[in-house]
C-alpha cells in the first residue's frame, strides 16, 4: 500500500497517542498534535494544535503542515474528552466545553483540511466517536450528544464530499484502557463510581491501518466486547430496552 501522510489531534494519551506511534511504525508519515507545549516531545514530528482554538488559528497550522509535506492524505480526529454526569449534576459551562472539545474541535479540523482534501481530489476523515454516540446511557447524556453531533456532521459530510472522491468514516469505540475516567471531568458525587478498563488502545490502531487500507470503507465501525450488545439493545423498542438498562446497567 502506497506510505500515507497523516495528521491526528489529541495524541498525548489514548488512541492519539497508540495510533500514531503505530502508523509511523508502519512507514506512513505522521503528524500527531497536542494542545501543550509540554506535550510536544511525546512523539516525532508532533505539532501544537488546540482544537478550542479560533478557526483562523487552526487554519494556519493546518496550511504550515500541508506547506511542509505537500500532502495531507488522512486526517483523524481524535482529540476529545468525556464528561460524566446526569444531565441534572451538568453544568451549562461544562456542557458547553464539551461540545466545543468534542464537536466544535472536529468541525474546526474538518474545515481547515477540506480545501486541501479537494485540491488533491482525494482525502479520508476519520472521526472517532464512540458508542455512546449512537446509544446513550445514564449519565452519558452529555458526552453522548457531543458525539451524536459528530455522527451528524460525519454522515452529511460524508455525502456531500462523494463527488470530491473525500470519504469520512465514524469510528464508535465502547471501553478501551485509554485512561478515559481519569481523565474525564467528573462531578465529585460520582467521581468513585467509574474506574478505567477494557482492551488495548493499539486495537483501535491497528483498526485505522485497515480502514486506510480498505478502498471503500464503512461509514461506522462498531468495535469493542460491547458491540454487540450494544447492537440488541438499539435493535429492541425501548418498552423492552428501558427496564434492561435500569436493572443492569443504571
Amino acid at each position: 500500500m502506497k506510505k500515507k501522510t497523516i495528521l491526528i489531534t489529541g495524541c498525548s494519551s489514548g488512541f492519539g497517542y497508540e495510533t500514531a506511534k503505530y502508523l509511523s511504525q508502519q512507514g506512513h508519515t505522521v503528524i500527531p498534535t497536542v494542545r501543550k507545549k509540554s506535550d510536544l516531545s511525546i512523539l516525532p514530528n508532533t505539532k501544537l494544535l488546540d482544537v478550542t482554538w479560533s478557526q483562523n488559528q487552526i487554519d494556519e497550522v493546518v496550511k504550515e503542515i500541508y506547506k511542509k509535506y505537500g500532502r495531507i492524505d488522512v486526517l483523524i480526529n481524535n482529540a476529545g474528552y468525556g464528561y460524566v454526569a446526569s444531565v441534572e449534576a451538568s453544568t451549562e459551562s461544562q456542557t458547553r466545553d464539551q461540545f466545543e472539545v468534542n464537536f466544535f474541535g472536529t468541525y474546526k479540523v474538518i474545515k481547515s483540511n477540506l480545501p486541501i482534501m479537494r485540491t488533491q481530489k482525494s482525502g479520508l476523515i476519520i472521526n472517532i466517536s464512540s458508542i455512546v454516540g449512537l446509544f446513550s446511557l445514564p449519565d452519558y447524556g452529555i458526552y453522548s450528544a457531543s458525539k451524536f453531533a459528530v455522527e451528524g456532521l460525519s454522515q452529511a459530510l460524508r455525502l456531500e464530499e462523494i463527488k470530491n472522491n473525500i470519504q469520512v468514516v465514524a469510528v464508535n469505540p465502547g471501553a478501551y484502557d485509554t485512561k478515559f475516567y481519569k481523565n474525564s471531568k467528573v462531578p465529585p458525587t460520582v467521581v468513585n463510581d467509574y474506574k478505567d478498563y477494557g482492551e488495548p488502545p493499539v486495537q483501535i490502531a491497528k483498526l485505522i491501518e485497515k480502514i486506510i487500507e480498505t478502498k471503500n470503507p464503512k461509514a461506522n465501525y462498531l468495535v469493542g466486547k460491547e458491540k454487540h450488545l450494544v447492537k440488541l439493545l438499539m435493535a429492541l423498542p425501548s418498552t423492552i430496552r428501558d427496564p434492561l438498562i435500569k436493572k443492569y446497567i443504571s
